[in-house]
């Protein structure tokens, strides 16, 4: 806290008086950056060709990655809560993934729909696609990024593009189901 409150140039009581806590300074961060990664995540997803699902896959792994980059202690601090306290009342990714998720599902739902392909599936390949790139960011930070973003979202590339297309030739019409 001393540390925070010279940065800001202030003293620890001010920011007691404002946060509360370290519980309550973590909160205010997380809700910080949380709205900052969901506002790129948004626009980087307004932005992709949702009708081609690799190219989605591609664009959410690379805009969240490039948002981590961007500040990794931020994304660390974020990951490791001040307190135990604080650990099991904040939830370091407050719904962000469920959101994501949500709009990742939603397009390809869309893509299914738009091809006559049952869209059943697309809850399930949607937030299992945000959870895998979160991981990945994840072992990224706390393995010192020691891979460029550009490695990082070339292997997911390797690995959803073909899953994708597989998964995809899988899906069955609508009427072919009983």
């Amino acid at each position: 806290m001393e540390d925070i409150a010279a940065q800001a140039g202030t003293s620890k009581t001010v920011i007691y008086r404002h946060f509360g806590d370290r519980a309550g300074l973590y909160a205010a961060v997380v809700a910080n950056v949380h709205d900052f990664i969901h506002h790129g995540l948004e626009a980087a997803l307004e932005l992709s060709d949702a009708s081609d699902l690799p190219v989605l896959a591609h664009d959410l792994a690379d805009a969240y990655l490039s948002l981590v980059e961007r500040d990794p202690e931020i994304y660390r601090f974020v990951l490791s809560p001040p307190t135990a306290d604080a650990a099991t009342r904040i939830d370091p990714y407050g719904g962000l993934l469920e959101i994501i998720g949500g709009h990742v599902s939603q397009a390809i739902a869309n893509h299914l729909i738009a091809n006559g392909q049952d869209p059943a599936p697309a809850a399930t390949w949607g937030n299992g696609l945000v959870g895998f790139v979160r991981a990945v960011a994840d072992n990224w930070v706390a393995s010192g990024q020691t891979k460029t973003r550009q490695v990082l979202v070339a292997e997911i590339d390797a690995f959803f593009t073909p899953a994708l297309a597989i998964g995809l030739a899988a899906v069955p019409q609508p009427q072919e189901q009983q």
